[in-house]
C-alpha cells in the first residue's frame, strides 16, 4: 500500500506536461572538436606519446594536447571545418583536411569527431 502512495506523490510533484530545463549548471564535458588516435601504420600500436599536431579552423589554430589514457591528441573547441596535421619524429607528416565538426550536446558542448592517424615511417 505504501509503494503506490509514494509513486502517486512523486508523480504529483514531478510529473507535468511542461518540459522545463534543468536547474543549476550543466555537467557536460568540456568542448573538444577533434580527437586523434595516432598509430603506426604497420604495427597499429599507438605512437601518440611523442606526436605533435594542430587543428586549424579558418584563422583559428589550436595545438593538439596529449591525453594519456588511452593515448590520443585532442584539440579545437568550436563547430567548423578543420584541417588536422600530425607530426612525429621518424614518420611522415599526416594531414586530414575538411574534417567537419557539426554536432553539439544538450548543454551546447561540441561533440568531437574521432580520427585515426596511421603514420608511415620515414626512411
Amino acid at each position: 500500500m505504501r509503494a503506490p502512495l509514494v509513486a502517486v506523490l512523486a508523480c504529483s510533484l514531478g510529473c507535468s506536461q511542461e518540459i522545463t530545463p534543468p536547474i543549476g549548471e550543466c555537467l557536460a564535458p568540456r568542448s573538444i572538436a577533434v580527437i586523434v588516435a595516432v598509430n603506426d601504420s604497420v604495427s597499429g600500436t599507438s605512437v601518440a606519446d611523442s606526436a605533435r599536431g594542430v587543428a586549424r579552423a579558418g584563422a583559428e589554430v589550436d595545438s593538439l594536447r596529449l591525453f594519456v589514457s588511452p593515448p590520443r591528441l585532442l584539440g579545437g573547441t568550436k563547430l567548423g571545418t578543420y584541417d588536422v596535421v600530425i607530426d612525429r619524429p621518424g614518420y611522415h607528416e599526416w594531414t586530414r583536411g575538411g574534417v567537419v565538426v557539426s554536432q553539439q550536446g544538450p548543454c551546447g558542448n561540441t561533440i568531437p569527431v574521432q580520427l585515426v592517424a596511421l603514420l608511415q615511417r620515414s626512411p
